[in-house]
């Protein structure tokens, strides 16, 4: 069982999930949260939901009447403006691409980055609306 990132979006108080596993996109969250830093939009961090790995990796119940940790993340959860996030990664899909960003010391990994940065932002668009939010929850 491996640690990967889940596309969410959160719509009406509803959470939404595109949940195909981004391992790329976990393991190399730190140098996609310098990128972002570096490229002045936010923190790729700051996208990034640790919810679901709390109760897992804690064996915590869920309150009364929640039935999943989606539930529990839509209340309680971290969450960012759907168009600041689609900035964000258009921002850095268009950085990585144009200077080929190398992803990985021994194998490069560039092309996997890219194809799950673009798969979370394809998402992301599908669910346009006043008052989305967005986060990648850290599943294990």
């Amino acid at each position: 069982m491996s640690t990967v990132l889940w596309v969410n979006v959160l719509k009406d108080g509803k959470v939404m999930t595109e949940d195909s596993d981004k391992y790329a996109l976990f393991k190399y969250a730190d140098k996609l949260d310098e990128l972002s830093r570096k490229l002045n939009l936010g923190s790729f961090d700051a996208l990034c939901d640790d919810t679901d790995l709390r109760f897992n990796m804690q064996d915590m119940e869920l309150p009364e009447g929640m039935g999943s940790t989606n539930e529990m993340m839509a209340k309680d959860g971290k969450w960012v403006e759907l168009g600041q996030a689609i900035k964000m990664l258009e921002g850095l899909l268009a950085h990585i691409r144009q200077n080929k960003v190398r992803f990985g010391l021994f194998k490069n990994e560039h092309v996997e980055v890219v194809a799950e940065l673009e798969e979370a932002m394809t998402y992301a668009k599908s669910v346009l609306g006043p008052g989305v939010k967005f986060n990648f929850s850290i599943v294990m």
